[in-house]
């Protein structure tokens, strides 16, 4: 498991596509973040969902990044200080 600070730097709602054909972006279930870390810029996009839709431009985030049963997993989440491990 790697965990990363960083701070969000943009917010967007990522195309999105259905048997070959692009969503309207009312209908799209995606979110994405651009996270300035201390590596640099890391893009991350997955289903939006009630954790993640309360993250907004400028908060700063955690982020999870894990492979269980050889499949990779990213999370995000808002960083709180005094949980940190």
């Amino acid at each position: 498991m790697n965990k990363v600070i960083g701070k969000v730097v943009e917010v967007y709602i990522p195309e999105q596509y259905k048997n070959g054909n692009l969503l309207d972006v009312m209908d799209r279930t995606n979110i994405g973040f651009k996270v300035m870390t201390d590596d640099g810029i890391k893009v991350i996009e997955m289903e939006q969902d009630e954790e993640n839709s309360h993250i907004m431009k400028n908060d700063l985030v955690e982020i999870i990044e894990q492979t269980i049963s050889g499949k990779d997993f990213v999370d995000i989440r808002l960083y709180e200080e005094w949980n940190y491990e």
